[in-house]
């Protein structure tokens, strides 16, 4: 797994207090990724339902880790969420996401989240660019 300092990513880093802090575990034999999540009220969208966004950002964190784990570093060039029915507040929910397909620099993965049910809440497919490095500011 590639290692770079994202200590307060939004989506994952463990330093950031205002972050999702999600733990996601790999399966090398189906390059996929799963854990679990359960939000609290201070990410309410309508009431008692995870704000979309919040959804979103589980789905993509889900794909970029896929990368992360097969020593690739990308960036997020497309993202399309299909939301099927609300994610709710103190639910447990589970992200799965998965390796799809490279052309060249692009990767396609997938990624869905279920909720206590076994109910797909939200699923998603992501494009991502590959790159030598993260860009920072000059």
């Amino acid at each position: 797994m590639i290692e770079f300092e994202d200590k307060t990513c939004f989506g994952c880093g463990q330093e950031n207090s205002r972050g999702l802090r999600l733990e996601l575990g790999f399966d090398e034999d189906t390059k996929t990724v799963y854990g679990e999540f359960q939000a609290t009220q201070e990410l309410e969208g309508a009431p008692n339902i995870i704000h979309a966004g919040i959804v979103s950002v589980i789905l993509d964190e889900a794909m970029i880790m896929v990368n992360k784990y097969m020593d690739t570093v990308a960036l997020t060039g497309e993202l399309t969420i299909r939301y099927l029915q609300p994610a709710f507040i103190n639910e447990n929910l589970y992200v799965r996401g998965w390796y799809v397909k490279k052309n060249k620099r692009v990767i396609e993965n997938r990624a869905e989240i279920e909720n206590e049910m076994g109910k797909i809440v939200a699923r998603a497919k992501g494009k991502y660019i590959e790159v030598d490095k993260i860009p920072q500011p000059e």
